[in-house]
């Protein structure tokens, strides 16, 4: 149930909504993808994986019009936790979590990942894997610990990042400044409407942003962003 919003931009276009839903205010920025002038890509720093940006500096990529922080990444190897494919190649293999999958054809899914297993990713035109799942097929389907989540630091109540995608194929980057739990993220994604989504990094990570406006500043360079680009 939306009790308010906030709606920042043209309801045909990239938009940013403050939304207050029955258990938590969010900020979301929507894309609709099925317009086809938009595509996903993974923002990565020079020298990666083991290397790290500030997102200032990486939102200034040519034609972006919208960003996110992706996923968790080890503090001192500034490795991700799973898998990333992007540019025709796998950029980093970490083989746990759910991922967030475009198609070349612009198809959204998200899948969980089959622990310690490599996947073939080249059908796929961008990859970037974190979790828990939130939602699949519709559905809340949050299982972490079966993903491999078992940091008390992740598990507990936190402000939460997250991406999904709804029926109508719009791309939705979300922000719960709450602290909620997974299973609590997941009903506040699948309010919003989304038919599958999946948590992303947060606490110090989370950053969002909107053509030159910063909604939510990083609290640390980042190592992965999930950016969406104005079709040429």
């Amino acid at each position: 149930m939306l009790i308010g919003l906030l709606v920042l931009a043209s309801k045909t276009d990239v938009r940013h909504q403050q939304t207050t839903l029955t258990t938590a205010k969010v900020d979301v920025v929507s894309v609709p993808m099925s317009s086809g002038k938009y595509r996903i890509d993974v923002i990565l720093p020079s020298g990666f994986p083991g290397s790290d940006e500030d997102f200032g500096s990486m939102v200034k990529r040519p034609g972006l019009v919208a960003a996110i922080n992706g996923a968790y990444f080890d503090r001192y190897s500034k490795k991700p936790i799973g898998d990333i494919w992007s540019g025709g190649r796998l950029r980093h293999f970490g083989a746990m979590g759910t991922a967030l999958t475009v198609g070349t054809d612009g198809t959204l899914d998200i899948s969980r990942v089959q622990r310690h297993k490599r996947v073939d990713w080249s059908a796929y035109e961008t990859v970037l894997a974190c979790g828990p799942a939130l939602v699949l097929e519709g559905q809340i389907d949050c299982d972490p610990a079966s993903e491999g989540f078992r940091d008390p630091a992740v598990m507990g109540r936190v402000p939460r990042m997250g991406v999904g995608y709804t029926d109508a194929g719009d791309l939705m980057l979300v922000r719960c400044a709450k602290s909620v739990t997974f299973r609590e993220f997941a009903d506040v994604m699948r309010q919003l409407g989304c038919r599958e989504a999946m948590n992303l990094d947060s606490g110090a990570s989370s950053a969002l942003w909107m053509k030159g406006k910063t909604i939510v500043p990083a609290g640390r360079r980042l190592t992965n962003v999930i950016g969406v680009f104005a079709k040429g």
